[in-house]
């Protein structure tokens, strides 16, 4: 036993302290935010994870266990609030370097109140980011919502009943026995961590480039047009949707839609390889950096031009 246990020291001391292998950083996971089963992670304060689609680089959450630069909560901060799958949470790139930084430095060069809430989470589509907004709105009051769409698949909603009737009770942290072990072990261990990182059983999903391009005739939009209306019942002109979804076509259709029924809409032609990461399809840099003047462009578009 003394042997096993200095061995498991020297192992943590060489991956967390040599190595810099980050733990866990989850404050408590969270039940119902999502439409599918399974857990979704809230973040401590500053946690650290590393590069997902290139070097091994560490980065840092901000302040509030999110994507992103820190955000002011004081009393009298404007919050903006930018919701999307991986695109947005950009686990891949510096925090310095994401779009929603780049938009929160160019709203507080007009106005020192505005922060930007990066939302984004790996893998969700705009029904999952409508309730993720849900339950982050119960702390900080959105004064403006904006959904970036990279993709038209958003059918989870079909999963819940009375899915627009969102009650905030029905996200809650489990705090079972196993959920709180695991936590603690990940939390307090490089090493575990590491383990169960390799051997983890898709407890997260990834966002994956369509594979086909749909078929004009087919009906494809209607799941997004559906959780589009149901943002904009609940937002109201406060919201609008963003698409950087590649595809002329259905820009084109959801232009259309929004157009009538009175839902803020823009999109942009930003998905090129020279803004993407080579040998995958999310942005570098270079698209971030478009991605940001884009959010702050339609920002002042919808939201202050026309006020």
């Amino acid at each position: 036993m003394p042997a096993f246990v200095l061995a498991f020291i020297a192992v943590e001391v060489l991956i967390g302290n040599i190595l810099g292998f980050p733990k866990y950083g989850v404050l408590y996971k969270m039940k119902g935010m999502r439409s599918t089963s399974g857990h979704q992670n809230v973040y401590k304060p500053y946690s650290k994870y590393w590069n997902a689609k290139g070097k091994f680089e560490i980065y840092k959450r901000n302040n509030l266990g999110l994507p992103g630069a820190d955000v002011d909560v004081a009393a009298d901060s404007k919050y903006i609030c930018v919701l999307g799958s991986s695109f947005i949470e950009n686990m891949y790139i510096k925090p310095e370097l994401m779009s929603t930084t780049v938009l929160q430095n160019r709203l507080k060069a007009v106005d020192k109140h505005y922060n930007v809430l990066n939302l984004g989470y790996n893998g969700y589509d705009p029904y999952d980011c409508l309730r993720r907004m849900v339950y982050y709105e119960q702390t900080y009051k959105p004064g403006y919502v904006m959904l970036v769409i990279n993709s038209y698949n958003s059918d989870s909603y079909k999963l819940i009943e009375k899915p627009f009737d969102i009650n905030p009770a029905s996200m809650y942290a489990d705090n079972s026995f196993k959920s709180n072990a695991n936590i603690f072990l990940r939390n307090n261990s490089a090493f575990i961590r590491l383990v169960a990182v390799l051997f983890q059983n898709g407890e997260e999903q990834t966002v994956l480039p369509p594979t086909d391009t749909p078929p004009d005739e087919e009906p494809y939009l209607t799941d997004l047009e559906i959780c589009l209306n149901g943002f904009t019942k609940r937002y109201g002109d406060n919201f609008v949707c963003l698409a950087i979804l590649g595809d002329s076509i259905a820009n084109r259709k959801l232009d259309h839609f929004c157009f009538e029924n009175n839902i803020n809409f823009e999109y942009s032609n930003l998905m090129t390889p020279e803004n993407q990461i080579d040998g995958d399809w999310h942005l570098n840099a270079k698209g971030n950096a478009a991605l940001g003047d884009f959010l702050y462009e339609s920002y002042r578009k919808h939201f202050i031009s026309n006020k």
